[in-house]
């Protein structure tokens, strides 16, 4: 995709083979212990039901039978959020279509009793966040492959992760990419009003532990999907591992303070990724749309910039997700 107002070919969406089903298990995150929720969701052929989640109504078989016995495995990560159930309608969609997708909930966004107004106990843009976001997604894989009833049911040498913002730089991350915090200083100083890398005081905690981390390799990732990641932790040779293959959505005005460095990554992938612009797309762009009731609750997150038809750009997205991890983790159509 190449011009600014590109004329979307028209097609029939993937035909769902299946029901969803969902199911809530949980992981010890790895720094303080604490148990963090993983939402599931399966193909099954149970009756579905409507059940309310956050601003989402969905229409799920609650703890429903597994429709297959062998099925890939999507890992989906958007990092720290308020919104955690984001990215549902892609996880419905390929749930739908005979995947399992795993929703990981991430903690450090905002500490327990946090001023929400004032930003205190924010730590997005802290250096304690950034190692620990690949650990919690181990730790949620792990967890995914013990639960029951569906960690027999995963097919170990078909696991993907779709990576959204700081989600994306978690599965760069786990897939052997070796972040630099010391580098938000750097970003920080350039763009100091960017309120998603560098809230009030986060310059001081990154000043204070410049140290780049080494790449843990989880070997079990085959293929990641990335929407806008965030690339700025990232210096020279940090991606020179990782190997596996990768589709890459930029959103064209999604990056206006040059902070989260999408065309970074982009440069330093040793392998040229499958790669995507999606013109006049914010940042927020890969998101779920939410109920115009429940929009008022969640700010910028819904904007999109005039012009841009997100319900229209998520009706493609989802199929070429679905067609992306069918390619890569050779699931069967």
């Amino acid at each position: 995709m190449t011009g600014l107002l590109p004329v979307l070919p028209t097609r029939a969406e993937t035909p769902a083979q299946f029901r969803a089903a969902v199911s809530q298990i949980a992981y010890a995150d790895p720094g303080t212990g604490k148990s963090v929720p993983i939402l599931l969701l399966y193909p099954t052929r149970d009756p579905v039901q409507p059940i309310r989640r956050g601003p989402y109504h969905l229409n799920v078989a609650p703890e429903g039978g597994p429709a297959l016995n062998s099925m890939p495995l999507v890992m989906m990560t958007q990092g720290p959020s308020r919104n955690g159930l984001a990215m549902v309608s892609v996880a419905l969609f390929l749930a739908r279509r005979g995947m399992t997708t795993a929703i990981v909930t991430h903690l450090g966004g905002m500490e327990p009793g946090a001023d929400t107004g004032t930003g205190r106990g924010d730590r997005i843009g802290t250096v304690p966040l950034w190692p620990e976001l690949p650990l919690q997604l181990r730790a949620a894989l792990d967890a995914v492959l013990d639960s029951s009833p569906m960690g027999f049911r995963v097919d170990r040498q078909r696991i993907g992760v779709l990576g959204y913002a700081a989600g994306g730089h978690a599965a760069l991350a786990a897939a052997g990419g070796a972040a630099d915090p010391g580098r938000l200083t750097q970003v920080c100083a350039a763009h100091p009003d960017n309120r998603s890398l560098c809230p009030a005081g986060a310059k001081t905690t990154v000043a204070a532990t410049p140290k780049r981390l080494e790449a843990a390799t989880d070997s079990r990732i085959r293929s990641l999907l990335l929407m806008d990641p965030v690339g700025a932790l990232f210096g020279d040779g940090a991606l020179s591992r990782v190997t596996v293959p990768i589709r890459l959505y930029e959103a064209e005005k999604g990056d206006e303070s040059g902070a989260l460095q999408v065309a970074r990554v982009r440069g330093l992938l040793p392998r040229p990724p499958e790669y995507d612009l999606v013109p006049g797309a914010g940042h927020y762009a890969f998101l779920t749309p939410v109920p115009a009731s429940a929009a008022a609750r969640f700010g910028a997150t819904v904007q999109d910039p005039p012009g841009f038809d997100r319900a229209g750009f998520h009706a493609r997205l989802n199929d070429e997700v679905l067609d992306y991890f069918r390619r890569t983790l050779n699931a069967a159509p």
